[in-house]
Formats: C-alpha cells, sequence, structure tokens
C-alpha cells in the first residue's frame, strides 16, 4: 500500500504529510481534507487565537497584579 490515509474501504484519501525538524526533534504531520468541515483550518485557528487572546488578556492583569502585591509585601 502506498503512504497516507485510507478510509475502512481501503480507498486512497487525499493527505498532505509535512515533516519539520524543530531543535532536534523532528515533527511529522499528516492533515486531511473533511468533506464535514463547517470551516476551513484557517478560519478555525483564527477562532481559536482571538477567543484565546481575550484570556490571555486577563492573565495579563492577573499577573500584574500578583507581581504588585509580591512587590508591597515584601518591604
Amino acid at each position: 500500500m502506498e503512504k497516507g490515509a485510507y478510509n475502512m474501504k481501503t480507498e486512497r484519501i487525499k493527505s498532505r504529510i509535512t515533516e519539520t525538524t524543530i531543535g532536534g526533534t523532528v515533527y511529522i504531520v499528516e492533515s486531511l481534507v473533511s468533506e464535514s468541515a463547517k470551516e476551513t483550518a484557517y478560519t478555525k485557528v483564527k477562532r481559536l487565537i482571538l477567543s484565546n487572546s481575550k484570556d490571555l488578556i486577563k492573565l495579563s492583569d492577573t499577573t500584574q497584579l500578583l507581581s504588585e502585591i509580591d512587590s508591597t509585601s515584601a518591604s
């Protein structure tokens, strides 16, 4: 059989295999196109970044507050 993904009927499914080395570790990612997907990978990643960026702002404010408390209690 060829490399790549197959469904239960062993029909070839279009896939892309990407190999990247970061810091001596080789990462191999196989991506597949879903026929039932409701959004593209681009829109999904964008949505996740935007929704989580609001949490990071909250975390940043909390971290700043904690560092102010620590600096005043050390006196």
